[in-house]
């Protein structure tokens, strides 16, 4: 198994990300992708990624975090962005994100940041050919308009915690980006997301925990964690009427591709 998106490297996270790590580890989960906000997160992710072989780090500036500065912190967080992504190669991530836009937990008047903010870093990780980790929350078709002028990174990318529509699920896959599924496909009235993980081909999944967010059934209520990956990936087998196993094994073998890992 393969945490395609989790955020060890947060306050709440960080005092017990080895426990964390190592209960995930005893539930079977091999890899754990990190979740860029900020340039003081990205320097958390490194520490922890570099002692722990299994965790990839990814720098991005979040949308809500664009969301809480002015233009000015803005700009400047993503030329640090560049910095790091045209460093020495050991020391880049293995992916850029999270980038994108959300219209759910951010202003309106911050969407004309947020939009420059995506595309500037879109423009990054297609010079660095790294892949994408995207957040897009209540602005599917304003955000796959932008993907689809500007074009993703010719390494893909993925979409975390898809929140989108079935239909929309073949435009994503078109444009080359994997679908990442979380907690919310566990919960009882979780039709959309169970329907638009159905509409997934199977070299296009992936699976996620969003650690410490999006705690799945039957371990909420409370904080989330890797080790609870299995249910998530029993709730996307029990969709899509395959076996957990083979859901397991292609959701890893997907991660693992997209951030040109070993098999």
């Amino acid at each position: 198994m393969f945490d395609a998106h989790c955020h060890l490297s947060v306050d709440r996270m960080v005092p017990s990300a080895e426990d964390a790590l190592a209960k995930a580890r005893a539930a079977g989960v091999r890899g754990f992708l990190l979740a860029g906000i900020d340039p003081d997160d990205w320097n958390r992710q490194w520490e922890l990624a570099t002692s722990q072989p299994d965790v990839y780090p990814c720098f991005g500036v979040h949308p809500q975090r664009v969301g809480e500065i002015d233009f000015d912190h803005t700009r400047a967080m993503v030329e640090q962005l560049a910095n790091r992504l045209t460093g020495p190669v050991h020391l880049r991530p293995r992916a850029v994100g999270e980038l994108g836009l959300d219209r759910a937990m951010c202003d309106s008047d911050s969407l004309p940041r947020q939009t420059w903010a995506f595309r500037e870093q879109l423009a990054l990780a297609r010079a660095a050919d790294l892949p994408i980790v995207l957040h897009i929350l209540r602005a599917q078709d304003a955000a796959l308009s932008i993907l689809e002028a500007d074009g993703i990174p010719k390494a893909g990318g993925l979409v975390h915690s898809f929140s989108g529509s079935a239909d929309l699920v073949k435009r994503y896959v078109k444009a080359g980006l994997m679908l990442s599924f979380a907690g919310p496909v566990t919960y009882t009235n979780a039709r959309r997301a169970v329907d638009a993980c159905r509409a997934v081909p199977l070299d296009y999944l992936l699976v996620e925990t969003d650690s410490p967010d999006q705690t799945p059934e039957p371990h909420r209520p409370g904080p989330n964690q890797p080790a609870y990956l299995p249910a998530i990936i029993e709730a996307v087998a029990q969709a899509r009427g395959q076996a957990p196993s083979a859901i397991a094994e292609a959701t890893e073998n997907n991660a693992r591709r997209l951030l040109r890992l070993g098999l």
